[in-house]
């Protein structure tokens, strides 16, 4: 890699190829910060939270990923209520793999910017040992209980970034309930590529999927606080007109498997890539996100949305700061809610074509690419 002061390297304990909000943004964030003239490396893991493999070394024009192999797929998502251990499980690998990159680079990186608790450990430790800027941004709420260690660790590896970035008011409360010095918090929205997620024919791309039904489309990890089981409880006893189609991976998986044998309204598609996101986004009549605890924000929302697909959301966390009345609706996360509002505008066709003539230019105002500025402010460029 030639020799450049403004090279970042990104720590992360989960990259594309997994799917998610988290993975989404950085792809984004490494597509536009290449485009701003960076380089930028990336130390992360093979793919945690799904079985597909990637390559250990990646390679692309302005951008380097290292990828630590280890123990994968059903750990990551049994450890994720119980902290400690999710820690001491993420922790070590990533340090090995970081410090080795930031060996190799030293002279070269100028900013590290880790993405979440785990990184921002390993990012405290390496910036120490290397003298470099140290940036946190922070893309959910960890739920820290009001007293124990867990929460007195957070804070102290928290503070220790020159600068953290959060995406909305939920997670920058929730940081100084556990003492974060407010005045290091800077709040940041999130984008995408509106070329990306955009309009697409949506009567062609139902032709092509075979869907002839009005369609309620899913994608996420099938978790229980994703709300799998308000899904799995909806095909029960929403109109049979209406379809609900699921994509993603996790450990629900068996049981969506299992309930489209017996429920014609389901359909389980399994993992996707997100290259085929804009189709299934722009084939669907309504986007649902069904979480039972508070989200950092909502990055199937945004990518919906910008492809011109209203969303009915849970009313948690930063979904709020996502999904207006202008493009959607924000509920409680019950079945009652989501199947009396998704067969409200399966009835009102003329309120969901108003919804759907708002989204695209709400996107075009609220999730561009300049969003990326206060990042490129943290980075001192």
């Amino acid at each position: 890699m030639e020799k450049k002061s403004n090279t970042v390297l990104i720590i992360t304990s989960h990259f594309p190829p997994n799917l998610g909000g988290i993975e989404s943004h950085l792809n984004a964030l490494v597509n536009v910060l290449v485009k701003h003239h960076w380089n930028v490396l990336v130390s992360t893991y093979q793919p945690l939270a799904s079985n597909k493999s990637a390559p250990s070394l990646e390679k692309r024009k302005g951008l380097t990923i290292y990828r630590m192999p280890w123990i994968g797929f059903n750990v990551v998502h049994k450890l994720t209520n119980i902290p400690p251990l999710e820690f001491i499980y993420l922790f070590p690998g990533l340090l090995i793999m970081t410090t080795i990159v930031l060996f190799k680079y030293r002279k070269e990186i100028s900013v590290v910017h880790a993405q979440g608790l785990v990184p921002t450990a390993v990012g405290k430790v390496v910036s120490l040992i290397f003298n470099k800027k140290l940036i946190s941004s922070i893309h959910n709420l960890y739920f820290f209980p009001t007293k124990g260690v867990y929460p007195k660790v957070a804070k102290i590896i928290f503070s220790s970034s020159d600068q953290i970035l959060s995406p909305t008011g939920v997670v920058t409360s929730e940081l100084i309930r556990i003492g974060v010095p407010k005045e290091k918090i800077k709040k940041f929205s999130y984008w995408l590529s509106l070329d990306t997620f955009k309009v697409l024919n949506k009567v062609s791309l139902r032709e092509k999927l075979g869907w002839n039904k009005f369609t309620v489309f899913f994608v996420g990890r099938l978790i229980e606080t994703k709300g799998v089981g308000i899904i799995l409880r909806l095909i029960e006893v929403l109109d049979p007109r209406i379809q609900i189609v699921v994509a993603g991976d996790g450990s629900m998986k068996e049981q969506l498997v299992k309930a489209q044998v017996d429920h014609k309204n389901l359909t389980y598609l399994g993992r996707i890539e997100n290259t085929d996101l804009p189709t299934y986004y722009n084939a669907s009549d309504l986007v649902i996100v069904p979480s039972l605890v508070d989200e950092g924000w909502g990055y199937t929302a945004m990518e919906a949305i910008s492809c011109g697909t209203p969303v009915i959301a849970s009313r948690v966390g930063g979904l709020s700061d996502v999904v207006s009345s202008k493009v959607g609706r924000l509920v409680s996360p019950t079945v009652k809610s989501f199947k009396k509002w998704i067969e409200y505008y399966f009835l009102k066709r003329k309120e969901l074509t108003h919804l759907i003539s708002q989204s695209r230019s709400y996107a075009l105002s609220n999730f561009g690419n300049g969003n990326i500025k206060l990042i490129l402010d943290a980075y001192g460029r």
